[in-house]
């Protein structure tokens, strides 16, 4: 490799800069739009100073989507492309110059020299399907954070107009409950309703697990209830409601989506994995092949224990480095508290840590970086998890 470019990214415009094999400076702060002719401008820039495919090597800042489409263009056109943890490239770049200096222009520099000093932890980037991956996941994340920030204003609202609906249902929200609070919403409006009527909504929405008995129960605990009547915040529970509904349809529509992605892949052989948790874990850590060994995927993930020694020092109680991908920290933390309880070998493993004095949160911590060890195994050999217990 004769050449190193970094590119530092931007929404609009992007900076180039370009480093001989001996460190001389050939190109620096070039700037071109995020466009068809800023990409042609680059290709020109380079080919002017002799960077062109195959003697060369591009390094970027892994800074979410801004730069998929240069990436793209750039491997299209023959360059092979390296993406770099932003939190290391801040680092070196301070540690370039005493004086504080950060621009696009010096960015770009910094990314092509360390490129240059051949640092191990440039990596590949992941494929463009994987990247479709985790943007599917990470929506479907932000859906189910939507239906939960909902359920909780209408709790604040059912607070108010039927506080005794609580516990009412095994489901605040479920089918029957939903049908009863559309269509009546406060103790006051349950109050002056029909028997039958009440028992018809919740046959109609939830089949014939509820009848007559259960509709007078709720009847009774409307016309005792302290609630208020408000047709405001009825108003507001009901969009709330329909909010909920449309919600969880988009969620129902991308779960079938992400299982189809998913088809043929061993993750979700891995206990604690179902559709979502896996298709976010695959879409977080991307190409596999990048981590040498199961301790990387863990670093990645921030799951590591931090380090704090000093002389003759040493910290007794290391907390979790979270220096890696919160999303994928995330999945793999619901993964292990499922699997804990279904898979033998990290249950007992869980137990183990619990009788060592560890406390829940401790243990789920351990039982990750187990997961990560058999997740690193399944993906790297491209065979479904066999339980050893088996």
């Amino acid at each position: 490799m004769r050449y190193c470019i970094g590119i530092d990214l931007a929404k609009f415009k992007h900076s180039a800069a370009v480093i001989g094999d001996a460190g001389e400076r050939l190109l620096l702060g070039f700037e071109f739009r995020n466009d068809e002719e800023g990409f042609a401008s680059l290709l020109g820039e380079l080919s002017g100073v002799g960077a062109d495919p195959g003697e060369s090597a591009v390094c970027l800042e892994a800074t979410g989507h801004y730069g998929r489409n240069l990436i793209a263009f750039l491997e299209a056109h023959g360059y092979e492309v390296f993406e770099v943890n932003p939190l290391l490239t801040s680092n070196w770049r301070k540690a370039m110059n005493v004086r504080k200096v950060k621009n696009d222009a010096v960015d770009a520099e910094a990314l092509a020299l360390w490129l240059l000093a051949g640092n191990p932890t440039a990596r590949r980037r992941s494929k463009s399907e994987t990247d479709d991956l985790r943007s599917l996941a990470r929506s479907r994340t932000s859906l189910s954070h939507i239906v939960s920030d909902c359920k909780n204003k209408a709790h604040a609202i059912l607070d108010v107009v039927f506080p005794e609906f609580h516990g009412f249902f095994a489901d605040d929200f479920g089918k029957a409950a939903c049908a009863v609070l559309a269509k009546w919403g406060s103790a006051a409006n349950v109050a002056r309703a029909r028997v039958d009527s009440i028992e018809k909504a919740m046959r109609d929405a939830a089949g014939r697990r509820f009848g007559r008995d259960d509709a007078e129960r709720l009847k009774a605990l409307a016309r005792s209830s302290v609630g208020q009547h408000s047709e405001p915040l009825l108003f507001q529970l009901r969009q709330l409601l329909a909010q909920i509904e449309f919600t969880k349809g988009q969620m129902a529509e991308l779960d079938a989506e992400l299982e189809r992605l998913l088809e043929g892949s061993p993750i979700t052989t891995v206990p604690g994995i179902g559709t979502v948790c896996g298709a976010g874990i695959l879409g977080e850590i991307g190409d596999v092949g990048r981590f040498e060994d199961a301790s990387k995927l863990v670093a990645f993930a921030g799951c590591d224990p931090s380090v704090f020694e000093s002389g003759e020092f040493e910290g007794s109680r290391a907390h979790l480095s979270k220096r890696g991908s919160p999303h994928l920290r995330w999945y793999l933390w619901l993964a292990a508290d499922r699997a804990r309880m279904s898979d033998p070998v990290l249950r007992d493993y869980y137990l183990k840590k619990r009788a060592e004095g560890k406390c829940h949160k401790v243990a789920i911590s351990a039982v990750v970086r187990k997961l990560c060890a058999i997740i690193f195994a399944v993906l790297r050999d491209g065979k479904p998890y066999a339980c050893p217990a088996a």
